[in-house]
């Protein structure tokens, strides 16, 4: 096995590992859902500190089963312990589940932060041998082609998580393919090693199998179920409650809630946005209504209630089943509808790797509640029903809501806490049964008085923050995440040893900056699925790998004009309204979107490839970048204060930071 070869496994395995972590952690960890650019964070860190200690003698790589079944055990064995979670109602997190679990472990009580931070340095200490892999192998090379062959590696392990996710298939699966690369690349160079190796991947893939038995896993979550004696079929979604497709047979109560606004309206054409299992879909059946279209995110949890639910919904001839993003459906659909009910979308995970916005948030903002607006009939009706823990959260879906359909097409009841308890009811169909049924204004309350609260914007979509900034859970996580990243820098990567290199640095922050934008924009124009998500990654990659090759064969040296190119991208994108491509048709919107969001990624990679090709040290840079990654993710976090298309500006602060290194470095580039 060549050299080249081998720093394309590891090259793949790194972004594969890298992929497996951010989906199986949060299965296992309290609520690391909600932190999973923290996971992208610390694989970057990892494989950056390890590719500038590439000049070490050890090869940590020939103890990488070891480090990987060490760090699996402790994941194991924390997924048992409860987790504290501050009180403080600047965000809110779910935190429902408390069965089975250890209050205090041994002595000690975990408070998220802590937990989370003791995951931060478990994934740091995974990734360093595959950072150091790389570096060793890459020192041997020219940098630009050095770094092609990551970049190549890197994207089959993208296409390849890609399709596990497809086939649902197990984490152990993920973890065998993982350990296959790992012995193969053990045996090549430490042949005295492999069979400890080989036991310890074994134990690691026997392990998790055992404790996954009952686990499905769908492109989303780790799904578990639990049946009581009344068929009521509760789903846990990475150990919590998420929903429970209810035997309507049985529990009364419930089907009153599901069916009070039946009793007001009587719809013939239903879209159920966020179906789920089908109590929903149900509901509209009883009602009468001779169209349905369910639209489910999730074809795992859709699969559940196709086949599980008591009443059996789907099964209906006038059901119409559509596996899609809530916004991406509504873009693209031309149908009028009598109702439109958002279920109780209330996500337990981030949108993507690289931000901190949760699935659901672009389902509540302003600009969604106007697209469902204008697929309502004369006389439609929209209605949300949402679990709000607290007022303020209650405030914000009752404001927003206000903000697009007015005061007087706007009502809402509040109800106990069972699935659901609150109902918003908006449209013009509302004015019009109150008309007809005076009797409703004591059931429909009338909106309180106007407030100043923040409501959800495309660009602010942050429907689970009391107000713009940064919640002080974030920031006491990041601020320990900081201490532990300065701290893994300095103790593993001394000065003397290895020094970052500030050019490559600030290139990295930019870059990440840039890849979050690009997801979120394109989640947002394309629908928050992970197939969008694996695209987008695939196609940065893509890009990247195109930038290269034309770079090795041109060899153009001076890269100001691409930095001026970027700039200007930069600064268009941050002025242009791209809400106006929601308005094309699909398309319009892959052509111009397409277009107009790569341009910033097209310009950096050529920059990158450019100045790159004209280092003296390919680990010492491409380690450096990761680094500066690490930056990027924690400044991902402003877009809680200044909503995302400052991103676009914080970028360009990093690109300059960037300029202004390589013009001092005149003798190591040339290119001032």
């Amino acid at each position: 096995m060549k050299n080249k070869t081998v720093l394309i496994l590891v090259s793949f395995l790194s972004l594969f590992i890298e992929l497996t972590f951010i989906r199986w952690l949060p299965a296992h960890i309290f609520s690391i859902a909600f932190f999973s650019n923290i996971i992208l964070i610390a694989s970057f860190l990892g494989l950056g500190i390890g590719m500038l200690m590439a000049g070490y003698k050890r090869d940590l790589f020939a103890y990488f089963a070891f480090i990987l079944a060490g760090a699996v055990c402790m994941v194991l064995l924390f997924r048992n312990v409860q987790v504290e979670l501050s009180s403080h109602s600047q965000t809110w997190i779910w935190s429902h589940y408390t069965g089975n679990r250890i209050y205090d472990f041994f002595w000690f009580k975990f408070s998220i932060t802590q937990l989370i931070g003791i995951i931060f340095t478990l994934t740091i200490i995974v990734f360093l041998p595959m950072g150091q892999k790389i570096g060793k192998l890459m020192r041997e090379m020219k940098p630009l082609y050095a770094y092609t062959l990551n970049i190549l590696g890197s994207l089959l392990g993208v296409i390849a998580f890609g399709f596990v996710s497809l086939f649902r298939a197990p984490a152990y699966v993920w973890f065998m393919i993982a350990g296959i690369i790992i012995l193969a690349v053990i045996y090549k160079y430490n042949k005295r090693r492999f069979v400890f190796n080989a036991f310890a991947m074994f134990l690691v893939v026997f392990l998790i199998s055992s404790v996954e038995k009952h686990t499905i896993w769908s492109p989303y979550y780790a799904i578990n179920i639990s049946v009581d004696l009344g068929k009521n079929i509760s789903i846990y979604v990475n150990q919590l409650l998420h929903q429970t497709a209810v035997n309507f047979e049985i529990k009364q109560d419930i089907y009153e809630k599901y069916m009070f606004p039946y009793k007001v309206f009587s719809p013939d054409k239903v879209l159920i946005i966020g179906a789920g299992t089908g109590n929903d879909v149900w509901a509209a059946q009883r009602s009468g209504a001779k169209h349905i279209n369910a639209v489910e995110i999730d074809s795992s949890i859709l699969a559940i209630g196709r086949f599980g639910h008591p009443q059996r919904p789907y099964d209906n001839k006038n059901v119409h089943v559509f596996v899609d993003d809530a916004r991406s459906f509504m873009s693209k659909d031309r149908e009028k509808y009598d109702m439109i009910v958002y279920g109780t979308l209330d996500s337990h995970a981030t949108l993507s790797v690289t931000s901190s916005i949760r699935l659901d948030n672009y389902v509540y903002t302003q600009e969604a509640l106007r697209q469902a607006q204008n697929l309502l009939m004369p006389d439609g009706v929209v209605v949300l029903l949402f679990s709000v823990p607290n007022e303020w959260m209650a405030a914000r879906l009752i404001e927003t809501t206000r903000s697009v359909f007015g005061s007087e097409d706007t009502r809402y009841f509040e109800s106990d806490d069972r699935l659901f308890n609150l109902v918003i009811l908006a449209g013009p169909g509302v004015r019009k049964a109150i008309s007809k049924n005076p009797g409703l204004k004591n059931v429909l309350l009338p909106l309180p008085p106007a407030s100043d609260i923040e409501l959800p914007k495309d660009d602010w979509p942050y429907l689970y923050l009391t107000k713009r900034g940064i919640p002080y859970l974030y920031l006491a996580v990041l601020a320990i995440l900081v201490v532990i990243s300065v701290g893994a820098v300095f103790i593993f990567t001394p000065l003397k040893m290895s020094r970052v290199n500030p050019v490559f640095f600030f290139l990295g922050s930019g870059f990440l900056l840039l890849e979050t934008k690009s997801v979120t924009t394109f989640s947002l124009l394309f629908g928050s699925t992970w197939l969008v998500n694996a695209v987008v990654f695939s196609s940065i990659l893509v890009i990247a790998l195109i930038a290269n090759l034309v770079i090795m064969k041109k060899n153009p040296k001076n890269p100001k004009w691409f930095f001026m190119a970027l700039a200007v991208s930069l600064l268009f994108l941050y002025f242009f309204p791209l809400e106006g491509i929601l308005k094309f048709g699909i398309l319009a919107k892959v052509f111009f979107a397409g277009a107009l969001i790569a341009l910033p990624i097209f310009f950096s990679s050529f920059i990158f490839a450019i100045i790159i090709k004209n280092a003296k040290d390919a680990s010492s840079a491409l380690g450096s970048n990761l680094l500066g990654a690490v930056l990027g993710g924690f400044l991902e976090y402003y877009s809680m204060i200044g909503g995302l298309k400052a991103l676009y500006l914080i970028a360009l602060c990093c690109y300059i930071a960037a300029v202004v290194f390589l013009a001092k470095r005149k003798t190591e580039t040339a290119i001032f």
